[in-house]
């Protein structure tokens, strides 16, 4: 195991146990599953400086501690990122595998609404998206997951064009495998390894394209980094702790993510075995 993927492994770890501590903290110590504990607004400590009145990281302008919406902001980010690739990996395969075994129009219609989708910004087309499904949790979810898919789309073709055409592969068709089990036993764990990476890579891109998105006033939440960045910058002098604070722990995680992985992808790749 390579020094990225251990680096990488230690940050993301100590993310997630902070995203899950505040999930505990918020729906089963301070509040319940019914009505979670959200950071308080209290205008009487805006804009307090880390270390003052108890406050370790200072406060924002509506006077909620920075650690409290960091924590909130953080735990939003993962789960968003962690939907849309799971999601945008899912159809990815699947329209990845239909793409090579099923009917020319198929082939025909996925490869242009691919490079449809590709000719144009992601953060645009996820506008355009959001513009009209509204301003949602769900509507961002859409809007990133149709910018998202065909990434994985054309991975997957490739793994398919590779997998399909080994020797035990081509003899389970000839003897009349169903090409539902087919796929479910032998093309999504063949294509597996090399998704993973890109779904771990793809979760910090999410990341960052929520974060544009709710910087622009696009995002799904107020504790959305981006949004909270947004509000930063109109104080940026008076407190630029805000600024560096969000930004050092948006780099941070974007940081492990990408660490881990390039590791997985090095280490996953037969090339450095020899």
């Amino acid at each position: 195991m390579n020094k990225e993927i251990k680096i990488g492994t230690v940050l993301l770890s100590s993310y997630l146990v902070w995203a899950v501590g505040w999930l505990i903290y918020s729906y089963f110590i301070r509040g319940s599953i019914t009505s979670p504990y959200f950071p308080v607004t209290d205008m009487t400590k805006e804009l307090v400086f880390p270390g003052n009145h108890g406050f370790l990281l200072g406060t924002d302008i509506y006077g909620r501690s920075v650690v409290e919406i960091l924590s909130a902001g953080l735990a939003y980010s993962l789960g968003v990122s962690l939907l849309v690739s799971l999601t945008s990996a899912s159809i990815g395969i699947v329209i990845g595998y239909l793409s090579v075994t099923g009917s020319n129009v198929i082939k025909v219609g996925s490869d242009l609404i691919i490079n449809l989708i590709f000719i144009f910004p992601s953060i645009l087309i996820a506008i355009m998206v959001m513009s009209v499904t509204g301003q949602s949790f769900w509507g961002l979810v859409f809007a990133l997951v149709i910018t998202g898919w065909p990434g994985y789309a054309r991975i997957a073709r490739g793994e398919t064009m590779r997998v399909i055409n080994l020797t035990y592969v081509e003899s389970a068709r000839a003897v009349g495998v169903p090409e539902l089990r087919l796929f479910l036993k032998v093309i999504v764990p063949a294509i597996l390894p090399l998704m993973m990476v890109h779904i771990v890579l793809g979760v910090s891109g999410v990341i960052i394209s929520e974060a544009a998105l709710g910087f622009l006033g696009l995002g799904g939440s107020e504790y959305s980094w981006g949004a909270m960045l947004s509000i930063a910058k109109t104080v940026l002098l008076e407190a630029p702790y805000m600024v560096v604070t969000l930004s050092a722990v948006m780099a941070g995680l974007i940081i492990g993510l990408n660490l881990l992985g390039d590791g997985l992808r090095d280490y996953l790749d037969p090339r450095k075995s020899f």
